[in-house]
């Protein structure tokens, strides 16, 4: 799927600035890339978000037309948010180059329900992307493992990540997910079963 974004020249830059693109419905962006000078933008923030949840926040390239410029293959490098109301304050695009290797943050979703887990166990996932390099045609938006067929004690690592042409930047022996024993259940008394504290001796009881 192609994906097209228009963005427009920003000669400006500060706070007050930016506050007043974000009141009109625009977000600040900045593109940069190897041998290339970094350009100011402004990007629709709804039509930002339209293509955000479209791709799925994952890493695809997209075609930037840039009002009085040449279009640009780049990729969202950062996106930067409110923290208490999710709202967009800051885009980063990164120009691509096709061969040329680029470093980017890709995803890691994991497909199915553990055997480990019907069983009892509890899924635990570590890390939710990773760090590669690779040239952009061969960067995958996601990194897809089917893990049903792990059982209690079973794990998945950096390393077992095998794509072609793809760089995994991470420690190897770091651990995407493992499948931990269930906590068992404290047994606790029933309700109107608990026994009466022995008196101590010399007490005396109360009506």
């Amino acid at each position: 799927m192609e994906y097209i974004l228009t963005a427009k020249p920003r000669e400006k830059k500060g706070k007050e600035y930016a506050k007043k693109l974000r009141r009109d419905g625009w977000v600040p962006a900045i593109m940069y890339g190897k041998g290339e000078a970094n350009t100011m933008l402004m990007v629709e923030a709804h039509a930002f978000e339209t293509f955000f949840r479209k791709s799925h926040g994952e890493n695809v390239i997209l075609t930037l037309k840039i009002e009085g410029n040449k279009d640009k293959k780049v990729i969202v490098k950062d996106v930067q948010r409110d923290p208490v109301y999710g709202k967009l304050e800051h885009i980063d695009f990164q120009i691509v180059h096709e061969g040329e290797k680029i470093v980017a943050s890709v995803p890691l979703v994991l497909i199915g329900t553990p055997k480990g887990v019907k069983e009892g166990g509890v899924l635990e996932q570590n890390l939710k992307e990773v760090q590669v390099r690779a040239v952009p045609s061969k960067l995958p938006p996601h990194i897809e493992f089917n893990i049903e067929s792990l059982g209690i004690g079973d794990m998945i690592k950096v390393e077992d990540i095998k794509i072609e042409d793809v760089e995994v930047l991470e420690d190897p022996e770091e651990i995407i997910c493992v499948i931990h024993h269930g906590r068992k259940e404290e047994v606790t008394p029933e309700e109107g079963t608990e026994e009466a504290p022995e008196q101590e001796e010399g007490e005396k009881e109360t009506e």
